[in-house]
């Protein structure tokens, strides 16, 4: 089989129960107005059917659009210019960044980055001074070294560090190695549940037919000791598209997404905007809904995405291999597009989603979308251009700013919250 992309894929409908998938859920009594309007209908409606709470928008709470105004005084706004850059708070190595796949805080005020460019974890003080860094590439993996991390999690002042083939080093202060641990292979992230637990997302192996298809996940728990393993459901996981032994992301590529808040799971499968909580047991209790909002794509805009990835650079400059073209060329139009690329929950449970963008679609700033925790669509926050967020405080918002010569710069930024 030859794999031409790397897939990191997420969640979203699954069962309820263990073993039981989501049904559409019917309309049911309705319970309340979360917000009353003075004229018309009120921007968010709460029901309950079957024992599960929906909450449907039709409108921002901030305005009346979907983009929301950015004067109303309630609007949350972040400031584009940094509290704090790392690249600019001291000098050397430890400041140079290269493929950062994670940054967050600990509860004692610093900040960890995972610097995938080396195999690391750097430690900064809240002032950006480098306290250390620990892992580092290792071929025979020996002892808290990596050899592809590829996802940075915080468990309380626990730092987890997922790499390749499901194994999981398991950091404590200092930074000491407090283990490592092993969980299913083709494990491709872990999200903290409740206390001293784990939510796992596991692919099986990745099919050798069917042209466009999905790939469907395993979401399982597990204690940080790598014991339970215990299956709670499943998730639409990617679109895949496969011919023959050649696989290619396909134009306007759907995925799930997943994250957790406290012993909440949030999963979203990108089909519609839409996400839905459950406990961490695999129940569903909430449905939160964006409706109507519009994902149709046009058949001209299909295509300028189907020549923006004809158009992609290739290593070296070499011309993209003819068979990979020939795939890319004979890919279906997709007619609609992913209502979301990505999910953050933050400490206060508002629930942000960015709005998938194409390769085509690329420039200007991003503008993430906002529930407040009782599911109550509030607007969109604009995120800088160039800014890739990593984590949400109350007050920051911590990613990676990549300037005009495409150096990374993980950075602070004050979020205000008005409302």
């Amino acid at each position: 089989m030859i794999a031409f992309c790397y897939y990191n894929s997420s969640m979203s409908r699954r069962q309820r129960g263990r073993h039981r998938r989501l049904l559409p859920v019917a309309a049911g009594t309705l319970l309340q107005a979360c917000t009353p309007g003075s004229d018309g209908p009120p921007p968010s409606i709460q029901r309950d059917s079957a024992g599960i709470t929906i909450v449907e928008s039709v409108r921002p709470a901030w305005g009346d659009s979907a983009q929301a105004d950015p004067t109303d005084p309630n609007a949350w706004r972040i400031d584009p210019q940094p509290v704090l850059d790392l690249s600019e708070s001291g000098t050397g190595d430890a400041h140079s960044f290269y493929q950062v796949r994670g940054m967050t805080r600990l509860p004692d005020g610093s900040l960890v980055v995972l610097n995938a460019g080396s195999d690391e974890i750097r430690q900064f003080s809240a002032d950006g001074t480098l306290v250390g860094s620990f892992g580092g590439s290792g071929q025979a993996q020996g002892p808290g070294e990596f050899t592809n991390a590829q996802q940075l999690e915080v468990a309380g002042g626990t730092i987890l560090v997922v790499d390749r083939d499901g194994v999981i080093s398991v950091f404590g202060p200092g930074p000491v190695l407090i283990r490592e641990t092993r969980l299913a292979r083709r494990t491709l992230a872990v999200h903290t549940i409740e206390a001293g637990r784990l939510l796992a997302r596991i692919v099986p192996p990745i099919p050798e037919f069917g042209r466009l298809t999905r790939v469907p996940e395993t979401l399982r728990t597990y204690r940080l000791d790598g014991s339970g393993g215990d299956s709670i459901g499943w998730t639409p996981g990617y679109e895949d598209y496969v011919v023959g032994d050649m696989r290619i992301v396909p134009l306007f590529q759907k995925k799930a997404v997943v994250d957790t808040h406290g012993g909440r799971i949030f999963t979203g499968s990108s089909d519609r905007m839409q996400v839905e909580e459950m406990t961490a047991a695999g129940d569903t209790v909430r449905i939160l809904r964006l409706a109507p909002y519009a994902l149709a794509v046009s058949e001209a805009r299909a295509v300028a995405e189907r020549d923006a990835r004809l158009d992609t650079p290739t290593p070296q400059g070499r011309p993209m291999p003819p068979r990979f073209r020939q795939l890319i060329e004979d890919m279906p139009l997709p007619t609609t597009r992913p209502a979301y690329a990505d999910m953050i929950v933050d400490p206060a449970g508002a629930i942000w989603l960015r709005p998938f963008r194409g390769m085509s679609e690329g420039g200007g700033p991003e503008s993430w979308l906002v529930l407040d925790p009782g599911g109550r669509w509030l607007g969109s926050v604009e995120v800088p251009e160039g800014f890739h967020v990593w984590d949400i405080g109350i007050d920051e918002v911590l990613g990676v700013w990549h300037d005009e010569l495409d150096v990374q710069h993980p950075r602070v930024l004050r979020l205000e919250r008005d409302g």
